[in-house]
């Protein structure tokens, strides 16, 4: 039998556009490209001016506007219609392919997206996508380039073709979400490590943002947290080009989505914010940024919210349930950490007020040194900040500045209060208050570090101060820096026997003795946190 050249052209056409669909397949390993090419091809194919692939979202409620060819691709891209509503709509909702050709004045065309976008459709051909077993959205192609317009060939060469490309859009998605969700939950466990091993609640936060957009390919993210005092919340870690202006917005509670989520404590997935009428539009504005889906569960601590966790835009698609879950799932872990953090940093300063309450209890042996160790420790903390001295370090210089004079209790109240010069026996015996502090801190193994400072801080840079006549680099920094706060203060300080001295000729002083008693590089130190102000004269 002879084929007809219209219908061996036809088969050639269908077989073409097989292979094709084949190539495309093979040759992209993401879902976003391989919807992409093939509507791509089927607007080239069909000589069409524009076209719109839909897929029905994860509550099979939405048409998502998920690839769009044309002049109007901008403007129509992640946007979504109700199921059931315009030609796409009906489609979706019946598995009914669709023609018309006279679109301006069929009932089923939605002529309000169409006064949106400035364009004039003639022509629409709608047929379904059907997946394994259900219609999973719809291609929409418009206007046809040719005089006479789309025909019934059109219609049943796209028919025909639409469930290979549903089932190749399926499969593509299985694969795609197996190998997403592998490599999601790996990163889980990265992060999770990555989050416990911190109990800084300030890196906690910004480890979990930079997270959130790894792990769910959001273009930024967003930690807020809860001000119980004014009820609002604020950007406590915002990643992404406009984090900066985003900080500076705080949120009333129920006020926006992340306000609506911290009140009702239920997270929220939002495909279409620019529709949603608990879109915060003054953010969006503040920041020059354009929302377009959002995901956002709260953080919970012992089942009360103390903040929103916000992803932002996702780049391919938009988010689902199972985004949904792993949020859910980062956040607790996150809450967790925090309070962690929260209970720990509630511990050290339990135990700094501790340790204050304690040198202020021995300073009280001495009418004369009241608020000596306060003004110590603030003079020292704006030294170590001047030279750049790490956290660790500094956690440690404050406790040795808090204790350095705690030996003193083992030194009699008579030479404590003696309102004169100490002679030499009792400068003898003063002199053991360096070895008294450092024997008593010795006995708690979680101080190992702070007992450097204590035990050195009457060293002298020359070699000549005590317990132990340490010189030069032999005296840790930490004791370096104490001495010269120690001594500034000694010199600024009333005495029964001599009026301290001003400000000026102290830094003289400590200038004058820098290399000799001091370290000159702690020396310039405490006179650039004088300078720049980070600290000032009685400071306590």
């Amino acid at each position: 039998m002879k084929l007809s050249k219209s219908y061996h052209n036809k088969l050639l056409k269908e077989l073409r556009f097989y292979r094709k669909l084949g190539e495309i397949y093979y040759s992209l390993s993401d879902v976003e490209n391989l919807l992409k090419e093939i509507m791509n091809f089927i607007t080239k194919q069909m000589n069409v001016d524009a076209g719109t692939l839909f897929l029905i979202d994860s509550q099979r409620q939405n048409l998502i506007f998920r690839v769009v060819t044309g002049r109007a691709r901008k403007k129509l891209l992640g946007k979504t219609l109700p199921v059931g509503a315009g030609i796409a709509g009906y489609v979706a909702k019946t598995g009914k392919p669709y023609l018309t050709k006279d679109a301006i004045n069929d009932k089923r065309w939605l002529r309000e997206i169409g006064e949106e976008i400035n364009y004039l459709a003639n022509e629409v051909l709608c047929v379904p996508l059907f997946g394994m077993d259900k219609v999973i959205g719809a291609i929409e192609v418009i206007n046809k380039k040719t005089r006479e317009g789309f025909t019934k060939d059109d219609l049943n060469f796209l028919k025909s073709n639409a469930g290979q490309i549903g089932i190749l859009i399926e499969y593509s998605k299985l694969l795609n979400d197996t190998n997403e969700r592998a490599n999601q939950f790996r990163l889980l466990r990265e992060i999770g490590t990555v989050i416990n091993s911190t109990l800084k609640e300030n890196e906690i936060m910004k480890r979990t943002i930079e997270s959130i957009t790894k792990l769910l390919h959001s273009e930024s993210g967003s930690l807020l947290i809860l001000d119980e005092k004014s009820k609002e919340l604020y950007f406590d870690v915002a990643h992404g080009e406009k984090g900066d202006e985003i900080k500076r917005i705080r949120l009333k509670l129920g006020e926006g989505i992340a306000g609506w989520v911290a009140k009702e404590g239920k997270p929220l997935i939002v495909n279409d914010v620019q529709s949603d009428k608990r879109h915060y539009r003054k953010a969006d504005e503040a920041s020059q940024y354009v929302t377009r889906n959002i995901l956002c569960v709260p953080v919970k601590i012992k089942g009360k919210v103390i903040g929103v966790i916000e992803a932002v835009n996702k780049i391919n698609g938009l988010f689902t349930k199972g985004d949904l879950s792993i949020l859910t799932y980062l956040a607790d872990q996150v809450a967790i950490a925090i309070d962690n953090a929260k209970l720990y940093e509630e511990l050290k300063r339990t135990f700094l007020d501790t340790s204050e309450a304690l040198a202020e209890a021995i300073e009280q042996r001495d009418p004369y040194t009241g608020g000596h160790t306060r003004r110590v420790l603030n003079y020292s903390v704006a030294v170590a900040m001047e030279m750049n001295l790490s956290e660790e370090e500094i956690e440690n210089l404050k406790l040795a500045a808090i204790l350095h004079d705690i030996g003193k209790i083992g030194v009699e109240d008579r030479i404590l209060r003696k309102q004169g010069p100490l002679n030499e026996e009792e400068f003898e015996s003063m002199k053991k208050h360096p070895e008294i502090g450092a024997e008593i801190i010795k006995r708690i193994s979680s101080l190992k570090g702070v007992i450097p400072g204590i035990l050195y801080h009457q060293e002298r840079y020359d070699g000549k101060g005590y317990p132990s006549g340490a010189k030069d680099g032999e005296i840790p920094l930490s004791a370096r820096i104490i001495a010269v706060c120690d001594t500034f203060d000694a010199m600024t300080t009333d005495r029964p026997y001599r009026k301290g001295l001003g400000v000026q000729a102290a830094l003289e002083e400590l200038k004058k003795f820098a290399g000799i008693q001091f370290d000159p590089d702690v020396v310039n130190g405490f006179c650039e946190a004088f300078r720049k102000g980070k600290v000032s004269l009685g400071e306590g």
